[in-house]
């Protein structure tokens, strides 16, 4: 998929800043803009003891 220049662009800087693929960029970018609008059920990370409470 080919975007327009500018938004290819910020691709690639996004692509050198955060150390992922073009790929993996729209498949996060994709994913984030599901969930904000209501699309996508958001999973939460549990960052706790494993036990499912935090």
């Amino acid at each position: 998929m080919n975007f327009d220049d500018d938004v290819e662009l910020a691709l690639a800087l996004a692509c050198e800043e955060l150390q992922m693929t073009r790929d993996e960029i729209i498949r996060l970018i994709l994913r984030e803009w599901l969930e904000q609008y209501g699309f996508l059920s958001v999973h939460e990370l549990d960052e706790g003891n494993g036990d499912g409470r935090g």
